[in-house]
């Protein structure tokens, strides 16, 4: 869960909720709100991402899809 994972990365780095908001510039309650409920806008989810050193993560996820078949590959679809 995003929540949790939010949380043990912050942990990891023995930072408290305060510590991690001001460092991405945010509330401690909007802070809170992600590890409680992993939901919160996307802006917010990359400052945290950026603060924990974790935002390159973010180009795995939406890298471009690998070709699946042959024609895929032939016409450029897929890895760019």
């Amino acid at each position: 869960m995003l929540a949790e994972r939010i949380r043990t990365l912050r942990t990891a780095r023995r930072w408290s909720q305060e510590e991690l908001a001001g460092r991405a510039g945010l509330g401690v309650a909007t802070v809170a709100r992600l590890e409680r409920s992993g939901r919160g806008q996307i802006a917010t989810l990359l400052r945290i991402a950026s603060a924990l050193g974790r935002l390159r993560d973010f180009e795995t996820l939406l890298a471009a899809p690998e070709p699946t078949s042959l024609e895929d590959l032939r016409s450029g679809r897929g890895a760019r």
